[in-house]
């Protein structure tokens, strides 16, 4: 419960639109902001929407996990099925991204994760 609570406070505090999932299996349904210009959707929004499993995990595991758990059509659709362990480099999802795809982490779209995770700990 309470990684889920730290989660919470890291998306409020970056700013990021996010809702509980309502969905089985799956915590947040979290909107993370993307610059690439591929990206944009028909609103000409450029984020990725993610639907979040935290689990306490360190990213070995989740990447394993990740590819046992979710298989590659729901991968490349939206939203995104990730799994989200304690912090920024402990989460993974696989998508679509500008003109490619593969695997990512919140550090690949975050300047700031470091400093937001340590922020939700003692907020």
């Amino acid at each position: 419960m309470w990684l889920k609570l730290k989660w919470a406070r890291f998306f409020t505090l970056a700013g990021w639109q996010w809702s509980l999932s309502s969905r089985p299996d799956f915590d947040f349904k979290v909107h993370v902001p993307c610059w690439k210009e591929d990206c944009a959707d028909a609103r000409n929004t450029h984020h990725h929407v993610l639907l979040v499993r935290v689990v306490n995990q360190h990213r070995a595991a989740l990447e394993e996990t990740h590819g046992k758990r979710f298989h590659t059509d729901q991968m490349y659709q939206e939203p995104h099925p990730a799994l989200f362990g304690d912090g920024p480099d402990s989460t993974v999802w696989q998508m679509a991204h500008g003109d490619g795809g593969g695997i990512y982490d919140l550090v690949s779209f975050t300047s700031n994760g470091g400093r937001l995770w340590e922020r939700a700990n003692h907020e």
